[in-house]
């Protein structure tokens, strides 16, 4: 059901408009470092799935690379396109879309202390689920969110092994919501974007601590939705949600 025909999905040619003005620059300069602030990252990554390469630049995805634009990158970012056991994995947009109703992401905090789990629907409605598991150390939602993130560079199992408890996580006796101070961190680091009736959507959460065994103990869970101002997000419809997801993402890994 996934054509080939990679101009279908990518118009832009390597020697063209392919490269933003970042990529070429640091091309020009031979810098190493390719990753910037979180609007402006750039990351080529390979597809478990359909096991293509695809790049992120920013906020603008590009899957089914041509041999001319891989071997562009592959220079730009200094990067062994033929060690494709080297590259991070993840969802490319396509087969996120065909397999998981929408674009599925996933990245851990430094020294494995956690996951975040990132998704956003492809219907019009721009629904995005975000859900955090870290170990708590001390540490609040607050404190966690400007932490940078990694790409799930090695292997997988870690991270399915946390994504299978999380499906069969019980339900928690004590959640705590969201207060607005910390909706308002999450605004900041993932604009929740808006609908096609122009309405801005707002992050709405909830957070409770648990034991977890594929991280090695105490956790905090927080699982968050952005949804329109005047929607509701019930936790129970929250929690269901990220079972389904969590199943279906095992399932295709």
């Amino acid at each position: 059901m996934i054509p080939d025909d990679t101009i279908i999905f990518n118009h832009c040619s390597a020697l063209s408009t392919f490269d933003d003005h970042e990529v070429r620059l640091r091309h020009h300069l031979q810098l190493d470092v390719v990753t910037t602030i979180e609007a402006g990252r750039h990351l080529l990554s390979v597809c478990p799935i359909c096991k293509h390469h695809w790049f992120k630049a920013g906020r603008q995805e590009f899957p089914r690379l041509t041999l001319e634009q891989l071997a562009f990158l592959g220079a730009a970012l200094h990067v062994d396109i033929h060690s494709s056991y080297l590259l991070p994995r993840a969802f490319c947009p396509i087969c996120s879309a065909i397999y998981l109703g929408g674009m599925f992401s996933v990245e851990e905090y430094p020294q494995r202390e956690g996951y975040q789990f990132l998704w956003e629907s492809a219907s019009p409605r721009h629904l995005r689920l975000l859900a955090l598991v870290f170990r708590r150390a001390g540490r609040t939602l607050d404190g966690l969110v400007p932490l940078s993130l990694e790409p799930v560079s090695e292997s997988l199992r870690d991270m399915l092994s946390v994504l299978a408890w999380r499906e069969m996580c019980p339900f928690p006796e004590t959640i705590r919501a969201y207060p607005e101070e910390q909706c308002q961190y999450l605004a900041r680091r993932y604009p929740s974007g808006s609908a096609v009736d122009g309405k801005v959507h707002r992050w709405q959460g909830y957070a409770w601590d648990t034991l977890c065994p594929p991280l090695g103990g105490d956790v905090q869970v927080s699982l968050a939705v952005a949804l329109p101002p005047s929607a509701l997000g019930p936790f129970t419809s929250l929690l269901l949600s990220w079972n389904i997801l969590a199943r279906a993402m095992r399932g295709v890994l």
